[in-house]
């Protein structure tokens, strides 16, 4: 569990696919992520980041505000899938839309960081995003993170014909 001065950052529970539905439904906040997701999905989601978690030690964590313990979202480390970073730290976030610009994904993102710098020193970190996500782009750039020039790539499990088919990489190296 990592805390910050507003947030909880910790594992998965059941009783979070309702807070998380709420996310993962929303088409904005979805825009950039991929289709919406229902319900049953959501939950799937939650098995397959509480399993990660399970073998790994970390995973896209519940992130919960502390002020009323609501899951706003999520944020984390996982072991990327994409063939171009497979089995690179990729730090991501995925946050309410009536949470944004509040320094909710800055906040946990950046404790992310701290404990991948304590507990998986000497990594690469990386995060991806569609080309377009000019908002998860600048949090990239703030966290401190670098646009990996000529390392553009189409994203396997974006459908062909998708205009976020498109990533980039952004990347802290590990001697930061």
């Amino acid at each position: 569990m990592i805390e910050t001065e507003r947030l909880v950052l910790r594992d998965w529970r059941d009783e979070d696919v309702d807070d998380f539905l709420r996310v993962c439904s929303d088409p904005e906040t979805m825009e950039f992520l991929g289709p919406v997701m229902d319900r049953g999905q959501t939950a799937a989601l939650i098995e397959v980041l509480q399993e990660r978690s399970r073998q790994t030690g970390h995973t896209f964590w519940a992130m919960e505000r502390k002020e009323d313990a609501r899951v706003i979202g999520f944020t984390g480390v996982i072991r990327a899938h994409a063939p171009e970073i497979e089995g690179e730290l990729e730090v991501g976030w995925r946050v309410a839309r009536d949470c944004w610009r509040k320094g909710y994904a800055h906040e946990a993102a950046a404790a992310t960081l701290e404990w991948i710098a304590a507990n998986r020193p000497g990594e690469r970190v990386v995060a991806i995003t569609a080309v377009t996500n000019q908002r998860s782009r600048a949090l990239m750039e703030k966290l401190g993170m670098t646009y990996q020039d000529g390392c553009d790539f189409d994203h396997y499990r974006v459908p062909v014909e998708s205009p976020l088919r498109r990533h980039v990489i952004y990347a802290l190296d590990a001697a930061r």
